[in-house]
């Protein structure tokens, strides 16, 4: 044991000598002795945080809140958060970056708040926000995208990406989300205080504190990207493939260049011949198919950033929350911990799922250039109750918008080509399966002959 640590139990050993009221934790009355050592502590570990780096050593921060924590006046933050950092142990791994965010976006006003629950008076409590999770060089070296990760004090590795992360996380938010993305009529809250009056009068502010714990709703969760920077794909190709619409549809192939934006579209449209019992006529369907190769450009930018979402969506939590949260005491509920257990509130927090016929499954595939490792994935399309496929699915399309016809920069990417592979279709909508018709499509590109005066560079 280090001996900041023996130093840290020590000092914490004393602070909590003080005693306790028989069977309860109480909150400090103001300006006591006590009150004023914990506000003390809290201003001295403040300064502490303040002076953390980015990619600091976080060892004496933990036993700086572990220290803070121990404090006869914050007795009631001890038991009441389970969540990292109130919860930390010996074993608990994080980074200076996300302690540092932790204590701006709403740490420090959630220990502040304690110091005031022994006033007279009306009062609020604060919900501390949750440990942000952080993707970096140093703390994920053998995550996925780790190509891509620029290190925990980042300068100007990866600021390319900041106003698509600012962009991403703003269309993330349900009064951003497009309809029929998500649930316009989410459950009401829990009623907490329903729940608290069911306890013993010594266990009720336990019992509330402890619901709004385990409501996503009361603590007003988000959908958020990691901390951390992510350099933007800048080069290579991007293939999606797959099918695109439902009664009428196009099998699809598309690839482009992230450098230049040279775009190769090669598709087989058709609509689905319905027999008289109802099912798909799968002759008739293909007979009727349409089939094309469209080449061009499409805005670079644009499609770059297509790429780093589709990268990113595996990362996207969307029950993360971000900033502290303050609630209002209900009246008559006295604020105590019982020092004895009386039983765990529980409880199941749920989602609802939904799908419909009009989506379909494209796959992506990534290739960096100088022939390193692809990245690849798939995403629900046209729309999809996933936050972050559907910000991936609005990215796709101002990018096609942006389609312009004419003669491509490069070449078409045969070996690229040759390492993709579709997504299924449903048995229904294609009885005998898509994977003829997909080969046709890479088939049709590898095929495609520029018209006459047109020399894609090498």
């Amino acid at each position: 044991m280090s001996v900041s640590l023996m130093v840290s139990f020590g000092l914490g050993w004393l602070l909590t000598a003080a005693p306790a009221q028989a069977g309860r934790i109480v909150p400090c009355a103001p300006d006591t002795a006590d009150w004023k050592a914990a506000q003390e502590a809290l201003s001295a570990f403040d300064a502490r945080m303040q002076a953390l780096p980015d990619d600091g050593e976080v060892e004496d921060a933990r036993s700086g809140l572990q220290l803070l924590l121990s404090h006869r006046c914050f007795g009631i933050a001890r038991e009441e958060e389970h969540r990292e950092p109130l919860s930390w142990d010996e074993d608990t791994a994080t980074t200076a970056l996300a302690l540092k965010t932790w204590w701006r976006d709403g740490g420090k006003a959630y220990f502040a708040s304690q110091l005031e629950l022994g006033r007279p008076g009306a009062q609020s409590i604060v919900m501390a926000p949750d440990l942000r999770e952080v993707l970096a060089r140093e703390t994920s070296p053998k995550h996925r995208l780790a190509p891509l990760l620029c290190p925990v004090k980042a300068g100007e590795c990866g600021a390319e990406t900041e106003a698509w992360r600012a962009r991403a996380e703003k269309a993330f938010r349900p009064e951003n989300r497009r309809p029929g993305t998500f649930d316009a009529d989410p459950p009401p809250p829990t009623d907490c205080m329903k729940e608290a009056r069911r306890k013993p009068s010594r266990s009720r502010y336990k019992a509330w504190r402890e619901c709004l714990a385990l409501d996503p709703s009361g603590r007003n969760v988000q959908t958020v990207l990691p901390l951390g920077r992510i350099r933007a794909p800048a080069g290579g190709w991007l293939v999606i493939r797959g099918r695109r619409g439902h009664y009428d549809f196009c099998d699809q192939l598309d690839a482009y260049h992230l450098a230049t934006g040279t775009t190769y579209r090669s598709s087989s449209c058709s609509g689905l011949a319905l027999k008289s019992d109802g099912k798909v006529d799968g002759v008739a369907t293909n007979a009727a198919r349409q089939s094309s190769v469209r080449v061009g450009r499409v805005s670079p930018e644009r499609i770059r950033e297509l790429s780093w979402m589709l990268m990113m969506e595996p990362e996207v939590n969307d029950r993360v929350q971000v900033e502290a949260v303050r609630v209002p005491v209900p009246k008559g509920l006295r604020v105590e911990w019982p020092t004895i257990e009386d039983g765990i509130l529980g409880g199941v927090a749920g989602g609802v799922f939904g799908g419909s016929t009009a989506q379909t499954r494209l796959s992506w595939k990534w290739f960096p250039p100088g022939g390193t490792e692809p990245l690849s994935g798939t995403f629900t399309y046209p729309y999809s109750w996933a936050a972050g496929e559907d910000h991936a699915n609005v990215l796709m399309t101002e990018a096609e918008a942006t389609f312009q016809g004419g003669c491509p920069a490069l070449p078409v990417p045969v070996r690229e080509l040759d390492f993709t592979r579709e997504p299924g279709v449903n048995r229904v909508d294609a009885p005998e399966g898509v994977s003829k018709v997909q080969d046709a499509r890479v088939e049709a590109l590898l095929a495609w002959k520029p018209p006459e005066g047109c020399v894609p560079a090498k």
